[in-house]
């Protein structure tokens, strides 16, 4: 499994990011043909649903989003266009996330080439192996924990 996280490479963990305790992505196989899939769950800043993601498909979608489900990639956008999530599927067994997270009031953004939260930006890194991979609390955070 191998997972993209802005420019954060998380491989072979058992979870690719924790905020407060709460799993962000669940990742398994697809049943069918053995590729990677995510499962979660969008929120806005006050904790209302979003968008559901399952399977790496948009299963649902909040009045005033838009979801796009394409062979390869999926994404939900507001009304003005702003892309909130995307999941693309780079690989058999890999999978590039980005988006603009809120996760119990907590706040990740994952762009292409970065994930921020709480003033710290996480780019460039390699975790393999590890239990979380990335584990976000209140004014910390910590990278490759058990």
């Amino acid at each position: 499994m191998k997972v993209n996280l802005g420019s954060n490479v998380i491989d072979n963990c058992d979870a690719a990011l924790v905020v407060n305790g709460v799993e962000v992505f669940r990742f398994r196989e697809r049943g069918s043909d053995g590729r990677l899939v995510c499962d979660f769950d969008l929120r806005d800043k006050n904790g209302n649903r979003i968008a559901k993601i399952a399977k790496d498909r948009v299963a649902h979608v909040a009045e005033g989003y838009h979801m796009h489900d394409f062979p390869k990639e999926c994404y939900v956008d507001d009304s003005d266009g702003n892309i909130l999530a995307r999941v693309l599927e780079t690989g058999h067994d890999e999978l590039t996330i980005t988006g603009d997270f809120w996760i119990e009031g907590h706040h990740v953004v994952v762009t292409e080439t970065s994930l921020v939260s709480g003033g710290a930006t996480m780019s460039g890194n390699m975790v393999s192996g590890f239990g979380k991979a990335i584990s976000i609390n209140p004014g910390s955070f910590a990278i490759g924990t058990v």
